[in-house]
């Protein structure tokens, strides 16, 4: 099943989630990046064909760069926005700040960003109106330099309905007091799917897994490596629970972590898909 179809389906079994018609196809869908300038279209001076070819395949950075700088007029972003790339990549994780003086209105719908840095006045720009987001190994910092706790980071996002965050490794944006902080956020139950990834120890399961239980979405947590023998009988003990539970009341999660039984790890797959659960 695709992410569209997952939510459609997430969309028609949370009735929450629904408009106030309660017609599910009221969900904006996700739409093409678009660059809009204000009242006229910018030439380059050759095909459209080729300069599509161009942004879409540059071989470096400072290309990619001197493209958006050579163009004069700000742009508009909206839609569906990826921009993401690996550590041994030649684009620096400054490339978001680097062009984001070129845009003057962002409306970007589906954000993904992979390996990025921002400032929290950038990022707030680049999510003013997400719905949806996928962050892999970013880093957002205050005004003060210092790196934002995840909890404040999905404090500054409340219109958000679907996120899946990789945490970087040894990431330390997460403490034992973050799943209360979470829990404290206005928006904290408006989440169709919520996922996390490379999750570390400090991580409050058993907090969590109770707030999962007055829940109707979808949740994913995999944790990292480096797990404790005590954390993961801890782990173990909310998967045996899980397995064995002849009903839900609740959409049950999926939970995994490196040295997790094979077999219970199918047993659990399995339990979470007969019961609403969607990858």
């Amino acid at each position: 099943m695709d992410t569209s179809e997952s939510e459609g389906h997430a969309t028609s079994t949370l009735k929450r989630k629904r408009s106030a018609s309660g017609n599910a196809s009221d969900v904006i869908p996700a739409k093409r990046l678009r660059f809009i300038a204000p009242n006229r279209r910018y030439d380059f001076g050759f095909p459209d064909p080729l300069i599509y070819y161009v942004a879409k395949n540059p071989t470096s950075a400072k290309l990619y760069k001197k493209l958006i700088k050579n163009v004069p007029y700000k742009i508009w972003v909206n839609g569906y926005c990826v921009i993401g790339f690996d550590a041994n990549s030649s684009f620096k994780k400054d490339l978001v700040s680097s062009f984001l003086p070129r845009i003057y209105r962002c409306e970007i719908e589906d954000l993904s960003l992979q390996n990025q840095e921002l400032t929290i006045d950038e990022f707030l720009f680049v999510t003013a109106e997400t719905g949806r987001v996928c962050f892999s190994d970013i880093t957002v910092v205050n005004r003060d330099g210092k790196e934002i706790a995840f909890e404040k980071l999905v404090e500054l996002i409340p219109e958000v309905y679907s996120l899946k965050y990789y945490f970087k490794n040894n990431d330390k944006t997460v403490t034992s007091k973050t799943v209360k902080e979470l829990l404290k956020l206005s928006h904290h139950q408006n989440f169709i799917q919520f996922r996390l990834f490379n999750v570390s120890e400090a991580f409050d399961i058993e907090a969590f897994f109770a707030h999962i239980k007055n829940s109707e979405g979808v949740f994913q947590l995999e944790f990292g490596d480096a797990l404790s023998v005590a954390y993961q009988s801890r782990l173990e003990a909310i998967i045996d629970e899980l397995i064995e539970a002849e009903t839900f009341y609740y959409i049950p999660p999926f939970i995994s972590y490196p040295e997790m039984d094979d077999e219970k790890c199918r047993e659990l797959y399995q339990v979470c898909r007969e019961n609403d659960w969607w990858p």
